[in-house]
């Protein structure tokens, strides 16, 4: 008689990688350094108002605009644009958190004063802090505002990044299982040393606090939310960020440490402001608004995990809609978007723009399989993100040092593009040739 065949447990299929994913943090990174590099060039393309910045070049932040020369500069190239931008300064804070501000001329002189009048901000202002003073073809009383307002395509990089490790916080989970806590608290400590030793490349070594040590903050913000469900995440998202507005409006600590007329804290000015190091980015507590990104990425994260395309669809669409909208009523009517405080209009709108792109990469690449090459390109980034941010400074330096760094200085306009696409594909030379190395650095 046959003995019965013993019954054979089906075998768990591997889970597909999801090459969106890698693609998109790859086109992160690739903005990344190529914003970086362009930072310090002058009259760069695309100079134009983003939700309600002044005139600003996409490829800068809303607030590294280059000043009321500038501002001349543009109206005079854009004579049809109604608006017209002086550079104003605070006298005064009044107890109707309004303000008495002077409007300043070209050679540092006041031309005009007001009193009591509102100012479009996101946080109390103080006496001496430079505002703008937007004035209309339609008549003589400007509106002001605080400088940093609005969001570019650079001030989308940040928040994109912190949105995908969100992303990937479901998937992470579910591939490591019973050593997932081990991780989390080992990628934690690990990103916030490494951004410590990132700055300190540049800026001599300190206890720095930069955009590195906030992603730890918001990673591990974004775990322990996992557990709870995705209702209450929901709901933790809109609570976070009415604590980290309310903070941000009646406690001055908040988004600001130290004396900034003093330098940074570092090992080789002894005499600097102690608390400065703490606010390179944003502070360790402010952080918290990074977190709010990385909770909403995980809310888009585990429809992912699921590999369900219609679901994938519809998550993306509810996350990107619902969080763009409200972010920006947020900027309209109450609170403006910040990238250096990091309001929580800025944080609920930048993430509502990462839900949608993300969207597109996905429909492309894992569901149209419309590759083409192009995807594996920003793969390259993607695949090793870490690297390629540390590489930044090593191939800085070991170019300088071979004397070829002096001629990636001192753009102005397309050809500092041009020169920072050139510095962007070097990078990306470096890290390909480490991929197929196989040297990666992974937390």
């Amino acid at each position: 008689m046959n003995q019965p065949e013993q019954e054979q447990k089906p075998v768990a299929k591997p889970k597909q990688r999801v090459e969106s994913i890698d693609a998109f943090r790859g086109f992160t990174i690739f903005a990344m350094i190529f914003v970086i590099m362009v930072a310090g060039y002058r009259q760069l393309p695309l100079t134009f108002p983003h939700f309600g910045s002044v005139p600003v070049s996409t490829f800068k932040h809303a607030g590294e605009d280059d000043g009321p020369t500038d501002w001349m500069l543009w109206k005079q190239q854009n004579p049809n644009s109604k608006y017209t931008y002086r550079l104003a300064k605070v006298d005064a804070e009044t107890a109707t958190r309004r303000y008495d501000v002077s409007v300043i001329g070209e050679n540092e002189e006041t031309i005009a004063s007001f009193k009591e009048v509102p100012v479009w901000t996101s946080k109390p202002l103080h006496p001496g802090e430079e505002v703008v003073a937007v004035y209309s073809d339609s008549g003589t009383q400007p509106r002001f505002q605080q400088r940093g307002i609005g969001c570019t395509f650079t001030d989308l990089v940040a928040p994109f990044f912190v949105f995908i490790v969100g992303l990937c916080i479901p998937l992470s989970r579910q591939k490591r299982g019973a050593q997932w806590w081990k991780h989390v608290g080992f990628r934690t400590i690990g990103l916030i040393i490494a951004g410590v030793i990132y700055i300190s490349l540049i800026l001599k070594f300190s206890y720095w606090w930069g955009i590195l040590q906030a992603i730890g903050v918001a990673y591990f913000m974004g775990a322990t939310f996992m557990l709870l469900p995705a209702s209450a995440r929901w709901i933790a998202v809109f609570v976070l960020a009415g604590v980290h507005s309310w903070l941000t409006w009646h406690i001055p600590w908040w988004v600001e440490l130290g004396d900034k007329s003093r330098p940074f804290w570092t090992i080789v000015t002894p005499d600097g402001d102690m608390l400065r190091p703490l606010t390179v980015h944003c502070t360790p507590w402010g952080s918290i608004s990074y977190g709010i990104i990385t909770i909403i990425g995980t809310l888009l994260g585990e429809a992912v995990a699921t590999r369900d395309k219609l679901k994938i669809l519809k998550q993306s669409v509810l996350v990107g809609i619902v969080f763009t909208v409200v972010g920006y009523l947020l900027h309209q009517y109450h609170l403006p978007m910040h990238k250096e405080y990091v309001s929580s209009s800025y944080a609920l709108f930048t993430a509502g723009i990462g839900a949608i792109t993300f969207l597109i990469f996905y429909w492309l690449i894992d569901v149209w399989k419309l590759k083409w090459g192009w995807a594996w390109f920003f793969g390259v980034f993607g695949a090793n993100a870490l690297l390629a941010y540390f590489m930044q400074p090593v191939v800085r330096i070991f170019i300088s040092a071979m004397g070829f760094y002096d001629g990636l200085k001192g753009h102005i306009g397309w050809t500092g593009v041009v020169a920072g696409l050139e510095w962007t594909m070097l990078l990306w030379c470096v890290v390909l040739w480490c991929n197929k190395k196989g040297l990666y650095w992974k937390l």
